[in-house]
């Protein structure tokens, strides 16, 4: 922290001056947080006159006041001159790049991810992106300096989780430095800072982080894959505070710890996390007179939302902890609201609770569509309260109960209304505290869900339904308010068949498409076909357009086929000749617009004609 200065005040006030006439000069640092300055606990603004300093107008990338709590006071600098400017436009990295060259295009590409971000200009009305080309970026192979700091409105983006890897790897100077954690990358009071399409791991470390965030306003993290890191003092993501967070399809995984583990909140998060993927983890930490940390420790804040997400494999040796854990933010200025739809929590190992999830002040809890199932070990799967309502969800465990009231020390009543759920037991498995109310609907089933199954317990669709399950349409008759996404765990119809199925996998589904065209008017002969298919390398495309003489029908004056992946994305448009009658051939060689390579899964080729959706044709790539 604090590459250049760091003033701490947090043991009493500060009194320090910078000269005037004898100017100091502060510059051309770097830290993972704070890259010049940073003042700690101040108990005033703080004038700083300077001879030189990095750059003209410093936002807190270079120059951070905080506070634990209170009024945040001012760095008032005043330079006489400034190292360098900002480059106003996006930059490119590339592992054969190199730090001398200007970075405004993949052939002039820079080396470091630190040095893009550190010259990249940047803000609210302008935003800027910092492209990582394919490769692995490391020390010991392009001499990546780490931590790599991440700026406000500047979205550090790779190539994809497949194509982009970042190795961290800590400076040798500071390898036998006790208690030194290897941060990745980090945030530090930055707004709207983001991190897209690559994985991150670590070498030669056994106390590593992939992300630690201080304050953060808007943090976005999409399609990312942390694996194989050693989290210790600090967990894989490790966030001080971050209001309005919107994490997607992330996914961390084969991890092992005896302290920290994958998420862990010093603080409280809002927003939220969707379609991510946390799996393969173990503590392996015993006590005999602590327990030990849950592998997901998050504090949650006002307003939080978990949905299409998978929790499974995770557990813990110690004999007197849980593995997730939820808890809200103390003493909230408002109404605390949490919703988790379509999540998987599966296999969970540990001897008391498998997920905890509790708030003080009577929050309110909505689970909806949710699975628990394959927990084992004591105690319940699920311990909750509040005003807690869940619904067509499935509990199916090896637990001496499958859902509990917290007691919260006897202060605040639970009222937990359940609809539509099938749970092993039924009411008899519900662990209930004095003072507290269950509404348990007739709608509610007992017995075994009939999982689909199969070899592998770790495979996620094990917990998909088989056609027996007496959970198909199961579900509430009226899914209005709900606030469910329209695609299941799997990415299929979240609706079938008429009525929403129990648990987070829809029964006999098929992919879902937002493709939301009218009807398009008949056209003659209008065909389009893809071979190979599946495909590994390009698919190519033949379409039958009709022709626009001789016909009184609707003629064709425009045509193009829009791709959409499984979650009706749309990832890439092939315009076509519209003029052109009968066959005419393309080609998609399974990348987006950006030239990234999409995932493997199903696509859609969508035809339209004159601007309308005509025909569809399902193709599977395959990576």
């Amino acid at each position: 922290m604090a590459g250049g200065i760091y003033i701490n005040g947090y043991l009493g006030s500060v009194n320090i001056t910078f000269d005037p006439v004898n100017r100091c000069s502060i510059y051309n640092n770097t830290a993972g947080a704070g890259q010049d300055i940073v003042a700690h606990s101040i108990n005033n603004d703080l004038s700083i006159p300077l001879e030189m300093f990095t750059v003209a107008n410093p936002s807190s990338f270079y120059a951070a006041p905080f506070r634990a709590s209170g009024n945040e006071f001012e760095l008032l600098i005043d330079a006489q001159a400034f190292h360098h400017q900002e480059i106003n436009h996006d930059l490119y990295v590339s592992p054969e790049g190199d730090d001398a060259n200007d970075g405004l295009s993949p052939t002039t590409a820079l080396k470091t991810i630190r040095t893009a971000v550190y010259r990249v200009a940047s803000d609210s009305s302008n935003p800027k992106t910092v492209h990582i080309l394919p490769g692995t970026y490391s020390r010991t192979t392009n001499q990546q300096v780490f931590p790599i700091p991440l700026k406000s409105w500047v979205s550090v983006r790779g190539a994809g989780i497949e194509d982009t890897q970042v190795v961290g790897e800590m400076d040798p100077f500071y390898a036998n430095v006790q208690y030194n954690p290897l941060n990745v990358f980090t945030s530090f009071y930055q707004n709207n800072a983001s991190l897209e399409d690559l994985s991150i791991t670590s070498a030669g470390s056994d106390n590593s982080c992939a992300i630690w965030g201080h304050k953060e306003e808007s943090l976005h993290l999409r399609n990312l894959r942390m694996y194989e890191l050693s989290p210790d003092l600090f967990a894989v993501i490790n966030i001080t505070r971050a209001s309005n967070i919107l994490w997607d399809n992330i996914l961390i995984e084969n991890i092992t710890t005896d302290e920290k583990g994958l998420l862990f909140t010093d603080g409280y998060i809002t927003g939220t996390i969707r379609n991510s993927v946390f799996r393969n983890a173990a503590s392996t930490y015993t006590s005999n007179q602590v327990w030990a940390k849950p592998l997901i420790w998050v504090a949650l804040g006002e307003n939080v939302t978990i949905e299409n997400t998978i929790f499974t494999n995770l557990s813990m040796a110690d004999d007197d902890a849980g593995a997730i854990s939820f808890g809200s933010m103390s003493n909230p200025s408002g109404v605390q609201l949490y919703n988790l739809r379509n999540c998987l929590f599966s296999d969970i190992n540990c001897n008391v609770r498998g997920v905890f999830i509790a708030g003080h002040e009577y929050p309110e809890m909505h689970f909806t569509n949710c699975t628990f199932s394959g927990h084992t070990g004591n105690g319940e799967a699920l311990m909750v309260n509040g005003n807690v309502t869940i619904s067509n969800c499935i509990f199916y465990n090896n637990r001496s109960r499958e859902i509990a009231i917290n007691p919260m020390d006897g202060l605040i009543a639970t009222t937990l209304t359940l609809n539509n759920n099938l749970i092993r037991n039924g009411y008899s498995d519900i662990w209930q505290w004095p003072n507290s109310t269950v509404n348990y609907s007739d709608t509610n089933i007992t017995g075994n869900p009939l999982f689909l199954g199969g070899d592998d317990t770790n495979d996620p669709l094990y917990y998909s339904l088989s056609a027996a399950s007496p959970c198909i349409n199961g579900g509430t008759p009226d899914t209005d308010g709900l606030g469910l996404l329209p695609y299941d765990l799997a990415g299929n119809w979240r609706i079938w068949d008429g009525r929403i199925d129990m648990g987070c996998y829809e029964y006999g589904s098929e992919p879902w498409v937002a493709i939301d065209d009218p009807v398009v008017p008949e056209l003659p002969a209008l065909k389009i076909s893809a071979y190979p298919n599946p495909f590994t390398v390009f698919t190519n495309i033949k379409v039958i357009l009709p022709s626009n003489l001789g016909n009184d029908k609707a003629r064709a004056t425009n045509a193009s086929i829009d791709i959409y992946n499984i979650k009706g994305q749309r990832v890439k448009n092939i315009p076509l000749d519209p003029g052109k009658a009968d066959e005419q051939f393309s080609y998609w060689d399974g990348r987006d617009e950006a030239g990234r390579q999409c995932s493997s899964g199903v696509y859609i080729l969508n035809l339209k004609v004159n601007g309308i959706g005509a025909l569809s044709k399902k193709v599977t790539f395959i990576r």
